[in-house]
């Protein structure tokens, strides 16, 4: 664990799961636990509680069942072991999705560290991309919440195609597409103008900075966050 996995609320960024994963999955490769050049399909990492800066290496449990690999975050403690996050990997073959129609696009950039070796944006960074997402559109639309207010509770995402380097922007879009008492959740895509690249499907929920513990929203944070709906 590193200064740098940690967000503004002193909690590993949720990206970071996916970086402790994505080394996981390659120290099960080299073990043989897991066969190499499979392509992920699906992502979905659920937390569970928030992991805060400590002396303890983190642990990353991974199995094999079928298709998925699942993965836990965890720590090791006197008191047994405690789990963070769980991130399940789907591989196979991926599929063209077609864009969602009437909804805002704004731009976004490709950094040259966000590809790999072979010159497409990893896993991770597909994540990060789409957590730039959300920030992005919540700021440019929500008038009084602000990223703080609500935490990532389960996102998934689906890979459609490899996402490669380009000097124009990409096109990113999102939406709510439900809201409930406590939570609401945001579907999200990447784009090239043409075809989809990846989408999202995240649940966030409302979260009190004070106590750092889950909140309801009051009626006027559901008005708000409903005028998002298409």
């Amino acid at each position: 664990m590193r200064w740098a996995d940690l967000d503004s609320l002193q909690h590993v960024n949720n990206v970071v799961y996916l970086a402790y994963a994505a080394e996981g999955r390659a120290a099960m490769v080299a073990d043989g636990a897991l066969a190499p050049g499979l392509t992920p399909v699906t992502m979905t990492v659920r937390f569970l509680r928030p992991l805060r800066l400590g002396r303890r290496p983190v642990l990353v449990a991974g199995t094999v069942d079928g298709d998925d690999v699942v993965q836990q975050i965890a720590l090791d403690g006197d008191a047994g072991r405690t789990v963070f996050a769980e991130v399940t990997t789907t591989m196979g073959r991926r599929a063209a999705a077609d864009m969602h129609p009437d909804v805002a696009t704004l731009p976004m950039s490709l950094r040259r560290d966000d590809l790999d070796a072979d010159g497409a944006a990893t896993a991770t960074k597909v994540f990060e991309l789409f957590q730039e997402t959300r920030v992005l559109h919540i700021s440019s639309l929500l008038a009084t919440m602000r990223p703080g207010r609500f935490v990532v509770g389960t996102s998934s995402v689906t890979f459609r195609d490899d996402i490669r380097w380009r000097p124009e922007p990409l096109r990113t879009s999102a939406w709510i597409s439900r809201v409930g008492n406590g939570s609401f959740e945001m579907r999200s895509e990447l784009s090239d103008g043409t075809g989809v690249l990846a989408d999202s499907t995240t649940t966030l929920v409302g979260f009190d900075p004070a106590s750092q513990t889950a909140k309801t929203f009051d009626d006027a944070e559901r008005d708000q966050l409903r005028t998002l709906i298409p």
